[in-house]
Formats: C-alpha cells, structure tokens, sequence
C-alpha cells in the first residue's frame, strides 16, 4: 500500500469525527439566530428566511432539524434558559431556586419579548407545545412535587395540596405579567412566589 493511499484512509475518520461538532455549532448558530428573532420581531413576525441568513445556514437544513417554525422559536427560547442551581434548605429556598431560572430568562426586555413569544408558538403549534409541557414538566412541575410531597409527609403543609394548582400559583403570575399585562417580572419575583404559595399550603408546623 503506498503512502499517499495510507494517508487517505488515515485521514478519513478525521473528517468523520468532524462532522457533529460542525452540525453542532451550525444549530447552536440557528438557535441563537431564532432567539435573536424572536426577540426583535416576535412570533407573529418570525421569519426562518431572516434566520437562515443570520445563521448561514440553508432553510432545507433548519427544516431537517426542526419539523415548524414554532418548534424552533420555543427550543431557541429553552436553550437561552439558566440551568437550575441545586438549592439546599427549607422548602421555600428549594421552590424559589425551582422557578428562579424562569424569572432570570424573562426579567429583561429581550428576555421578556422572546419567551412572550415562544409562549404564543407553543400555542399556535402541537409539537412546539408539546416540547414546551416536556421542558415544564421535567424542570417545574416534577420538583416541586418531590418537595411539596416531602413537606406533606413531614406535616409542614397541608395533605390536601394539589400539584395542578401549586404549579398555576407558581408560574401563572409569570405568564400573567408577560401575556395579559405585558410587563416586566420584578427583582427577586421567584422569592416572592416561593413564599406565596407556601403560605397558602403552610399548616404553621415549623418551618425547615
């Protein structure tokens, strides 16, 4: 076997490996373009054209990726969310630590326009609200009922609770400020939640 013949076959696992990092890099380059979007012209207006070219990317290869435009406005939205800090201590401190991610992604003008309308994608579209309820499910809901269940068990809160309504007393002032009022969520909003709806479910056991 020659040299040249050896370099080949040598060098195409290199070019094999190369392939996910740029398919990698060329989504991550899409989603920040769709955030970007969004944040400047809103659902009604999104454009995967305007995105396409910010991101240098073909509307074929978005498409591959992303069956609808909603689907990537909601997972453009998601990716941009602070990951969640694992909160040690009384269950209020838990629960805030829970939503605090959320009120980060929206207290700023970009962040607020953004998720206002990813939450109108996810509306118009089955998938793109399908992926939003996974995402809310796994990050929101589920471990505030690990905590709610534990504070229950311990005689903390009352054994009535619901985790259907805890979640709405949660994140709906959230969607409220953003759909219905248009408004920006205050500074430490996620504290304020927190206590909110422990004081609805607290039956006066000592806290902790």
């Amino acid at each position: 076997m020659s040299n040249s013949t050896s370099e080949m076959k040598s060098a195409e696992p290199s070019k094999r490996r190369a392939g996910p990092k740029r398919s990698e890099a060329s989504k991550a380059a899409v989603l920040e373009a769709a955030y970007a979007e969004l944040s400047e012209h809103g659902w009604r207006g999104f454009s995967v054209d305007r995105v396409a070219k910010e991101a240098r990317a073909s509307k074929q290869t978005i498409y591959r990726w992303w069956r609808t435009p909603a689907r990537l406005a909601v997972d453009a939205a998601l990716e941009k969310m602070p990951k969640s800090a694992q909160a040690e201590g009384d269950a209020r401190i838990r629960i805030e630590a829970i939503v605090a991610p959320l009120v980060r992604a929206t207290r700023t003008g970009d962040g607020a326009h953004a998720w206002r309308s990813a939450l109108l994608a996810a509306a118009d579209d089955a998938e793109a609200g399908e992926a939003f309820r996974a995402w809310f499910n796994d990050t929101v809901k589920r471990p505030l009922r690990h905590v709610l269940a534990e504070q229950a068990n311990k005689g903390r809160i009352r054994r009535d609770w619901d985790v259907d309504l805890a979640v709405e007393m949660l994140a709906g002032p959230i969607w409220h400020r953003l759909i219905a009022m248009r408004s920006l969520v205050p500074e430490r909003y996620a504290e304020r939640l927190a206590d909110g709806l422990m004081d609805m479910l607290e039956t006066g056991a000592p806290r902790g």
